[in-house]
C-alpha cells in the first residue's frame, strides 16, 4: 500500500502491521468482534459489545476498551488501555481496517497513543505473538 493510500490513523500510528490471513473477510470481522469465537481463538476470556459505545475486554480484562466506530466487516476502531497502566495515561486507540482480497483478508492495525517507549514495544511485539498470530492460526488451521 502506499503512503498516499494510509488514512490519517495510519500515518501517525505508533504501531503499523499488515497481516493477510486465508480467511473470507467476514469470518476475519466475525473472529474478532463475537466473544464466543474470541475465546475459541486465545484472547479470552472476553466479552464484545459490537456497537458504537459498545464495551469490550479481552484476556479476562487485561485489556479493555470502548468501541468508537464499526462497519463491519471492512473497519473498526476502539480505545484501548491494559489493566496495569497508571490511571493518569490515556487510553490508546486501535484501528483495524479489512480488505477483501483473491486468497483471503488483507488485515491493517494502527495503533496510536501509547503511554512510552516501552508499552509501545511490548504492544509491537504482543500484537502478533498474542492476537495475529493466534487469530490467523485459529482462521487458517482449526476452522
Amino acid at each position: 500500500m502506499a503512503l498516499l493510500d494510509r488514512t490519517k490513523e495510519e500515518v501517525k500510528a505508533e504501531i503499523y502491521e499488515i497481516e493477510v490471513i486465508r480467511a473470507p473477510i467476514r469470518e476475519v470481522f466475525d473472529a474478532m468482534t463475537t466473544a464466543r469465537i474470541i475465546d475459541e481463538w486465545g484472547a479470552g476470556p472476553s466479552r464484545f459489545q459490537a456497537r458504537p459505545g459498545g464495551k469490550f475486554f479481552f484476556w479476562d480484562g487485561e485489556m479493555s476498551g470502548m468501541i468508537c466506530e464499526i462497519q463491519p466487516p471492512v473497519r473498526m476502531m476502539y480505545t484501548l488501555r491494559e489493566a496495569w497502566w497508571d490511571p493518569d495515561w490515556k487510553d490508546s486507540m486501535v484501528t483495524w481496517t479489512f480488505r477483501e482480497m483473491d486468497r483471503g483478508t488483507e488485515v491493517i492495525l494502527s495503533h496510536s497513543g501509547l503511554p512510552g517507549r516501552k508499552v509501545r514495544e511490548a504492544h509491537r511485539e504482543g500484537w502478533g505473538e498474542y492476537f495475529l498470530g493466534p487469530l490467523k492460526a485459529y482462521l487458517e488451521y482449526h476452522r
